[in-house]
């Protein structure tokens, strides 16, 4: 793990008292080994480094797809890093042959334990992790640090997105986005570019909260620093079949009790005013996952009900 890059303990979101610290560009050493070219700096004190943390597995067939939307980015001051979970589909293979980073590590089963090993391994002053399924459009880079550039006080940014195959409703919050995101997650992997600083202070990604660890990660964020919203669909999404999205099991259930829940306990500690909203998200957190166990089993005694009505026939 890469030494300012904190590992948070994940009990409960940070604390958002007096300890924050200022938000500064973190130095580079001797630069990126792999630089996509270079473009006029978005800020005044001089090159800010975009890192690109994609992590994958068994996407072979759609990463090159992916990586082209990121060479094709019009904002070109950056690194690659991508990280492979163990693929076995020659996926490494093809790596050797990118203009990347590649990093391999073995199969975790979840994307937070690849995108803390990529985030271990950027360099740049701002970060944007991206899925192996997903495709930026050719400006989203250049957009979102342009917002950055726009509002300094800013930790983040955060854009819309297409999801295949229909749009998603975007919605327009700006500024302190934490209550918002209490209600639901519309900040998606790969639509958010984050300050360096901000996430050294925010800590890796929080394997246990896994297949929903990217809500629980804008939470702990949206606690510590306001956003800012470029009101673009700047990626679209692909999420195939065998998405951990859709991960069987009710696992997104439980993730999401585990995430609501976390946050719950944060605002109780060190945001009354958000309580009775988090309250309500754990709520129906709790109510999905009951619905969804209820009618798993409703439709496993059905099964065999009619499995028990053939055998008698």
């Amino acid at each position: 793990m890469r030494p300012g890059l904190r590992r948070h303990p994940h009990p409960a979101l940070p604390p958002r008292g007096g300890e924050r610290r200022k938000l500064r560009p973190r130095p580079l050493q001797g630069g990126p080994t792999n630089l996509i070219g270079n473009l006029e700096s978005y800020f005044m004190r001089g090159k800010s480094v975009i890192s690109v943390v994609l992590t994958t597995y068994q996407r072979r067939a759609l990463l090159a797809r992916t990586l082209a939307s990121v060479f094709a980015q019009t904002i070109a001051d950056g690194e690659v890093i991508v990280v492979d979970d163990g693929s076995t589909d020659g996926t490494a293979e093809f790596l050797l042959t990118q203009p990347v980073s590649a990093v391999s590590i073995p199969h975790s089963g979840t994307p937070a334990a690849p995108r803390n090993a990529g985030l271990a391994r950027a360099r740049g002053e701002l970060i944007a992790v991206l899925d192996s399924d997903d495709v930026w459009h050719p400006t989203a880079l250049a957009e979102l640090a342009a917002a950055l550039r726009d509002h300094p006080e800013a930790g983040f940014a955060y854009a819309g997105y297409e999801s295949a195959p229909a749009p998603t409703p975007r919605v327009p919050h700006v500024g302190d986005v934490f209550d918002p995101l209490l209600e639901w997650n519309f900040m998606v992997v790969g639509c958010v570019l984050v300050r360096r600083s901000v996430m050294d202070i925010v800590g890796e990604f929080d394997p246990l909260c896994a297949p929903a660890e990217d809500w629980d990660y804008w939470l702990r964020m949206a606690a510590r620093f306001p956003g800012v919203y470029v009101p673009r669909a700047l990626i679209r999404i692909g999420a195939p079949p065998d998405s951990l999205s859709r991960a069987p099991g009710g696992a997104m259930y439980r993730a999401n009790i585990r995430v609501t829940g976390k946050a719950l306990a944060w605002c109780r500690r060190h945001r009354p005013a958000s309580i009775r909203l988090a309250r309500r998200s754990y709520r129906r957190s709790l109510v999905a996952s009951a619905r969804y166990h209820w009618h798993a089993r409703a439709i496993g005694r059905t099964v065999r009900d009619l499995a028990t009505v053939a055998l008698a026939r």
